[in-house]
């Protein structure tokens, strides 16, 4: 098992198969110890109840605040002795308010996407430094690359700017990873990101017809939705010693859809 003896802790879980569900799923499958952390304790600790037999921790965590994740550090530390991996899941999506383009919401969505993984990063490097390295990961979005026209569409269909507010937050989000990946490296820290594509999840399903979904499919190279799992791989390998050498890079796991532009 490539992380045996590692401790990752994950952040949010969500209520279905998310990204920190499945991923700290992944985590433990391969050996890791795993600190499950969400705004809600009591969905943390049902999350963690089902890594079993991997040893566990649950805690509840606010991104929003630099207190909240340096305890969760502090938590993590006390209880397995270090950290190896910060695996960033949290994000804005499907409570995404569309229709709202104000300052105080862009300002939000900016600050729960992008500038959460700096408290985050803050909160682990003591340990990350002592221990001599570590692996940080967070979820980012083919929304940073904005396909398809849809805010020329929105724009056209309101005659006003539309909210931009989740794809600045993933610019914002990889140009921090490539920024963190610079300050970090000296202490043999690695910071890496994943962008997936469309992924078949009840919120993008409520959100998108089925005949928006076939004419995304028919943008990608395997013609094909994503599930999470299939973006699992991925951060299995940038938390391993695989990616020991690989460190800024945003991995876009997406079926083929941003690299034909």
């Amino acid at each position: 098992m490539r992380l045996s003896g590692r401790v990752a802790i994950v952040t949010e879980c969500g209520e279905w198969e998310s990204y920190g569900v499945v991923w700290a799923r992944a985590l433990a499958r391969e050996g890791a110890s795993v600190v499950v952390a969400d705004r809600d304790a009591g969905r943390a600790a049902r999350v963690a109840a089902q890594l079993a037999p991997a040893p566990t921790l649950s805690a509840a965590l606010d991104v929003g605040s630099q207190a909240s994740c340096d305890a969760l550090a502090t938590l993590a530390r006390t209880r397995f002795g270090r950290i190896d991996a910060l695996v960033a899941t949290h994000h804005l999506w499907h409570d995404l308010r569309l229709d709202d383009a104000s300052d105080t919401y862009l300002h939000e969505v900016l600050d729960w996407n992008a500038v959460s993984l700096l408290r985050l990063a803050r909160a682990v490097l003591p340990a990350m430094r002592a221990q001599g390295g570590g692996r940080i990961v967070s979820l980012s979005s083919i929304g940073a690359w904005e396909l398809g026209g849809r805010l020329a569409q929105r724009a056209g269909a309101t005659g006003t700017v539309p909210s931009v507010a989740y794809a600045a937050s993933k610019i914002l989000q990889n140009g921090l990873t490539r920024l963190l990946a610079t300050a970090l490296g000296p202490f043999g820290i690695t910071v890496n990101a994943i962008a997936p594509g469309m992924i078949a999840s009840p919120a993008t399903l409520a959100r998108l017809s089925a005949a928006e979904r076939d004419a995304f499919v028919s943008r990608t190279a395997l013609r094909r939705l994503l599930a999470v799992e299939d973006t699992a791989g991925a951060l299995l390998f940038l938390v391993s010693d695989d990616a020991a050498m690989m460190t800024g890079q945003v991995l876009v796991v997406d079926a083929g859809l941003v690299m034909r532009g």
